[in-house]
């Protein structure tokens, strides 16, 4: 328990640590020139702080989660279940020369779940999208998240890479503690994205593309005042 608990804490620090660092960096660059942009350095500021929330707020649903604390579930619009996580991994995608592509659907319900928690998910699953497409070519290096209705009483959100895909022999072992797809990998970050998404009553798995390359899919529960009858 303590080995996944410091293993897991590591794992979610590391991203927003690299993303301080960077900031940082591109503001000193700033600050050499005669007449620094103050506005592009106050918006860097403004990320740095954010990101120093997530550091902090990645602790705290760590400790939930061994924890077994109850979720605090309530309906989550699309806005805070996936466009925010997606603002807050664009300069990671930028720092890897990956574009990165979102595509939801109109008048998407929301769902029923712990806002804390399910914010967790989609990053981990965006990291390794882009891991998987390291080696593309130039025009290939994109990742796309999409979100939409899967019947009347769910939401499917998927992030889709186009790489080289997942092997065979590995595809049904992807959400296994501690089963590493990176060689610096831990084998952290998916088995704590579907314990969230089991949590939430919901289904993850992950599947090779017919056009090449691999998407990670879950499933959410349609909020009670958003499910269509």
């Amino acid at each position: 328990m303590m080995g996944q608990l410091a293993s897991a804490l590591a794992h979610e620090i590391s991203q927003p640590l690299g993303a301080i660092l960077r900031n940082a960096e591109a503001a000193e660059l700033f600050l050499q020139d005669a007449s620094p942009d103050l506005e592009e350095i106050r918006a860097i500021l403004a990320d740095i702080r954010k990101d120093d929330q997530r550091a902090g707020n990645a602790i705290d649903r760590i400790r939930g989660l061994f924890k077994r604390q109850s979720l605090d579930r309530r309906p989550v619009e699309k806005g805070a279940l996936v466009g925010e996580v997606v603002a807050l991994v664009r300069s990671d995608a930028a720092a890897r020369h990956v574009q990165l592509e979102l595509a939801v659907a109109d008048h998407l319900p929301a769902v029923f779940g712990d806002v804390v928690h399910l914010q967790q998910v989609l990053p981990n699953l965006i990291v390794d999208g882009m891991y998987g497409i390291d080696e593309a070519k130039a025009g290939d290096r994109r990742v796309s998240v999409t979100a939409s209705l899967d019947g009347p009483q769910a939401v499917e959100i998927a992030v889709s890479g186009f790489g080289r895909g997942i092997p065979a022999d590995t595809l049904a072992h992807i959400f296994d503690p501690f089963f590493a797809t990176k060689p610096k990998g831990m084998g952290i970050g998916l088995p704590i994205s579907r314990t969230i998404v089991e949590a939430h009553e919901g289904r993850p798995w992950a599947e090779n593309q017919s056009g090449g390359g691999a998407s990670f899919r879950f499933t959410l529960s349609v909020a009670k005042e958003g499910a269509r009858k």
